[in-house]
């Protein structure tokens, strides 16, 4: 016997939750920041990146304060049916001490550091 699929409310859940995950870790905050912002236990906090507990709607603004987004960002993406897959990139620490140290450039240095990043994945896949 097949499980049972996943109602739609189970997935807008787990979207929603692993693209806070995704955010925080981006962000550079702890389980028990984000945990302790929204009043709740890192117990709990893990179930919200989980999607075994939906995140209240209420809570909803305090987090997009906290992560720095939109509300409505959280619910970008999200298909009925389809799974989300996180952005995060295969070595977030090192991307996110790059992205910590690239806050203070003016736009003309990230400019330069993109175009540096290009050419040397350019040089690094004709190699």
């Amino acid at each position: 016997m097949s499980a049972p699929a996943p109602s739609v409310t189970g997935l807008a859940d787990r979207h929603v939750g692993r693209r806070v995950r995704e955010r925080r870790v981006q962000r550079g905050l702890s389980l028990a920041e984000l945990a302790r912002a929204l009043g709740v236990s890192a117990q709990q906090a893990r179930k919200y990146e989980a999607g075994l507990n939906g995140i209240p709607v209420a809570r909803l603004p305090v987090l997009a304060a906290l992560l720095g987004v939109p509300t409505a960002w959280f619910f970008e993406e999200l298909q009925a049916g389809a799974i989300y897959r996180p952005h995060l990139p295969t070595r977030p620490r090192m991307l996110l001490d790059l992205v910590r140290a690239t806050d203070t450039l003016p736009d003309s240095g990230l400019a330069a550091l993109c175009e540096a990043a290009r050419a040397l994945a350019a040089l690094r896949a004709t190699s």
